[in-house]
């Protein structure tokens, strides 16, 4: 005798409103009506998923933003201080130093209108050229600071 695979199906449970996101089909017992409540129920399911994505879509755009708002913060502040902020120090008779780094100097320091340059090469020599602060800046502001005292500063 084969077996009757129909009764397995049958035994299955219909679709019950208080679980609104499964429905087993049942072809004996078929309700239209059923079916229909089944899915305006499943759809009103899936309409409250995708709000709730959408939702936490917002969250997580908002959280990159304030990331990458950080970021950029710390990264200005890094670059060091404004213009402005550099003229005030050297009004105050503050020495100033270029941080950019270099193989022709060991160090390029400003104070009260006097460049100091110290060379690697050749020991410790140290020379001193007279300058405006705007001049010291653009020359601690250029990309090779060996190039830029070549081109400008020596004579």
């Amino acid at each position: 005798m084969a077996p009757n695979h129909m009764s397995g199906i049958l035994a299955l449970p219909r679709w019950d409103p208080a679980n609104p996101t499964a429905y087993r089909y049942d072809p004996a017992n078929y309700n239209a009506a059923d079916y229909a409540a089944f899915k305006a129920a499943r759809q009103a399911f899936g309409q409250q998923q995708l709000k709730t994505a959408q939702a936490r879509s917002k969250e997580v755009a908002k959280e990159a933003n304030k990331a990458i708002k950080q970021t950029i913060s710390d990264e200005q502040k890094k670059q060091g201080p404004t213009r402005s902020e550099i003229q005030k120090a050297a009004k105050a008779g503050k020495t100033l130093y270029a941080n950019t780094p270099s193989t022709c100097f060991a160090s390029l320091s400003w104070r009260k209108g006097v460049a100091t340059a110290e060379f690697y090469r050749g020991g410790a020599i140290v020379y001193d050229y007279e300058m405006s602060l705007d001049e010291f800046l653009d020359w601690a502001q250029d990309e090779s600071l060996g190039e830029f005292f070549n081109a400008e500063i020596r004579d």
